[in-house]
């Protein structure tokens, strides 16, 4: 009796949750769902950066095709989908999602970001766009700490709104790492050696797909580039990177551009 009368009670909060007030994430206007026009908007989006790298999406100063690091190593995805630069207020959304649990923001990004894909996926067809979509893992000491994996509720999110299958469980970290905050590209690298493994009851899942690996924030690609590789090891016939947002190149990431893989 108790537990109906707990779940009478959660249904009766549940219902009046349409009517309470909503307003927008950033600048608080009400009546907003998510985010206002005028807020949305003003997101900095990639596709308004003149030139970028074809392969990880790097917004580049110069008419490039491609950046210095994906010529000298190509990586083994073939690019990277991403819906905007890190900077705010993109950035101020992506942060208030991974690290005090405003789940909203998460929803209204991966909403944005679903949009954006489902018009590529118009425009080029779906014979060579990904059939799978795999979250970039995360160790379970981190995801204890957290409550959550972002990615994986962003490529839930993905899946649900593109209609495309997610195997959360087939890439796994093994190894706890220190955070990639901060590192330079070398120290990323460094840092990530042996930190993925691929669950091997569900790795043949990955055999001549196409996998679209789930991130929130592409930095200097050295965990996509990490998990690519695995993937493509496992016999995935392509893979590609969908993100939230791709930080621009840094100082750091300066120190080295040498391939080592």
């Amino acid at each position: 009796m108790w537990n109906g009368l707990k779940w009478n009670g959660l249904k009766g909060l549940m219902a009046t949750l349409p009517r309470l007030p909503r307003s927008c994430l950033l600048c608080s206007q009400p009546g907003a769902d998510l985010l206002c026009p005028g807020c949305e908007f003003d997101l900095p989006y990639l596709a308004r950066h003149d030139h970028q790298c074809l392969t990880c999406a790097l917004p580049l100063s110069v008419d490039s095709r491609y950046c210095g690091y994906c010529l000298q190593a190509p990586p083994d995805f073939e690019r990277c989908r991403v819906l905007g630069i890190y900077d705010y207020p993109l950035d101020h959304l992506v942060h208030a999602f991974k690290y005090r649990h405003k789940l909203a923001s998460g929803r209204a990004l991966s909403g944005l970001l679903a949009g954006l894909l489902r018009a590529e996926r118009e425009e080029e067809g779906e014979e060579t766009w990904p059939e799978l979509l795999v979250p970039v893992p995360m160790h379970w000491t981190r995801r204890l700490k957290r409550g959550f994996n972002q990615t994986e509720l962003l490529a839930h999110d993905l899946g649900r709104a593109l209609s495309l299958p997610v195997l959360s469980r087939v890439a796994r970290r093994p190894q706890p790492t220190r955070a990639q905050q901060g590192l330079t590209r070398t120290a990323r690298i460094h840092n990530l050696s042996h930190a993925f493994s691929l669950n091997p009851r569900t790795e043949k899942r990955l055999a001549g797909r196409r996998v679209a690996l789930i991130d929130d924030v592409v930095t200097t690609t050295s965990t996509v580039r990490a998990l690519s590789r695995l993937i493509r090891e496992a016999g995935a016939r392509s893979v590609e990177v969908w993100a939230l947002a791709r930080t621009p190149e840094s100082p750091q990431a300066h120190q080295s551009t040498r391939c080592t893989r």
